[in-house]
């Protein structure tokens, strides 16, 4: 069963009216497996979907070459919309290259950067912005179950593909099993949602269903909402998205010192790949996975393409593909 982000109602308030009326007009079909919207200054105007681009004209056809054109008013008139007029007050978003709407979709900036000390500071001029679509699948992580527990407690995992795979899916149902008791023994779920895309939190209430014993912590850093966790939520499981700095492996000892169950995320294209970089080298080297899932499409999407264990040692025969075919 799948739970949409209803993105045409989403989106109305903070695109130029001309944008709005093309994309509204995208038949539904289409509409329902739109992944990303980009608005790119003196360009068309595009949609994506897990399979493809396509350009949007005017009366909502799609084309593969040409389509309504994004002026650069259009796009920072829709930076002023998605920031209230007061980019100032998204900096810190905006120092990661994107802004979090309250409907859970994320505007992704690109343009001309601000850099002092190393660290982005503002947008000079955005040359582009890039919505993407959350969407929730729940019941896609039932087959996968077995594999990351005993039956009833899951064991600490790291989900690895390159983007647009299915990882935060994956990472989202996997928490909602845990925190319902659905294929697992229910129990108590912290989700740390810094890029507020797994929850989907509106005035602190998640959009998709993340489980019924599931608490959420968004829009704050993964390491900093992982000790609060662990401070004052009592978790049984922790699960947050895209792991990768310095902080977040100091965060990851911590979990597994607690003896808490820690579900996370990474991007690499496969496992031997991120065993090389510097981060992940040393994490590995820490052990605090007992599994390693490896996201592909080669049957489609969601493909869990093989799972290791501890020791790196790969535990399927053939990739699985995952779908909400399973009970939920």
């Amino acid at each position: 069963m799948e739970q949409k982000i209803e993105w045409k109602v989403a989106l109305q308030k903070y695109l130029p009216a001309k944008i709005y009326e093309a994309l509204n007009a995208v038949k539904e079909d289409i509409a329902q497996n739109v992944e990303e919207i980009r608005l790119r200054a003196c360009r068309p105007l595009m949609i994506y979907t897990c399979d493809k681009g396509y350009c949007v004209k005017e009366s909502g056809a799609l084309t593969e070459t040409d389509g309504i054109t994004v002026s650069e008013d259009d796009t920072e008139q829709t930076l002023q919309a998605v920031t209230g007029r007061s980019p100032y007050a998204y900096k810190d978003e905006i120092s990661m290259g994107y802004i979090t709407l309250e409907s859970g979709i994320r505007a992704g900036l690109s343009g001309s950067a601000l850099v002092y000390g190393g660290v982005v500071k503002a947008f000079k001029t955005v040359g582009g912005i890039n919505f993407r679509i959350p969407r929730a699948k729940a019941g896609i992580a039932r087959r996968l179950l077995p594999f990351i527990s005993d039956g009833k407690t899951l064991y600490s995992t790291l989900i690895i593909s390159s983007p647009r795979l299915g990882k935060t899916t994956l990472a989202r149902d996997i928490a909602r099993c845990a925190g319902s008791g659905i294929g697992l023994s229910p129990c108590r779920v912290s989700l740390i949602d810094e890029r507020q895309e797994m929850a989907a939190c509106v005035y602190g209430r998640p959009y998709f269903d993340v489980g019924r014993e599931t608490d959420v912590i968004s829009n704050v850093l993964k390491h900093a909402g992982v000790f609060m966790a662990l401070r004052s939520l009592s978790p049984d499981v922790i699960v947050t998205d895209e792991i990768g700095r310095s902080d977040d492996l100091e965060a990851i000892k911590e979990v597994a010192n607690s003896g808490v169950v820690i579900i996370a995320t990474a991007h690499a294209p496969d496992f031997h790949s991120l065993k090389n970089r510097t981060f992940f080298k040393r994490l590995c080297d820490e052990k605090p996975f007992d599994s390693y899932v490896v996201l592909s499409a080669s049957l489609g999407r969601i493909t869990v393409a093989q799972i290791y264990d501890a020791q790196g040692q790969g535990r399927l025969l053939k990739p699985i593909l995952l779908n909400t075919k399973e009970a939920v």
